[in-house]
């Protein structure tokens, strides 16, 4: 996708790339020269998105949670 650099030098990250990686205004990403690429990399969004998903199926337990539980907690995070 081509996009350009603005007047203050920024630059828009297309919306369809936004959506993929779910960046939101104040995501903090990483910017880093490569030999002849730019890359631009989030960060903390994995870790964002995996706790999201841990709180979510942790409301379905009320008490202690046994092993097996954490088990299928970490299955529905990782699947």
């Amino acid at each position: 996708m081509l996009t350009k650099i603005s007047k203050g030098y920024q630059v828009t990250i297309p919306a369809k790339i936004r959506h993929e990686f779910g960046l939101d205004i104040g995501t903090t990403i990483d910017v880093e020269g490569r030999e002849k690429e730019i890359v631009i990399k989030p960060l903390g969004m994995t870790s964002r998105n995996e706790l999201l998903k841990l709180f979510k199926e942790a409301r379905k337990y009320k008490h202690r949670l046994t092993p097996e539980q954490l088990d299928e907690m970490e299955e529905a995070i990782y699947d």
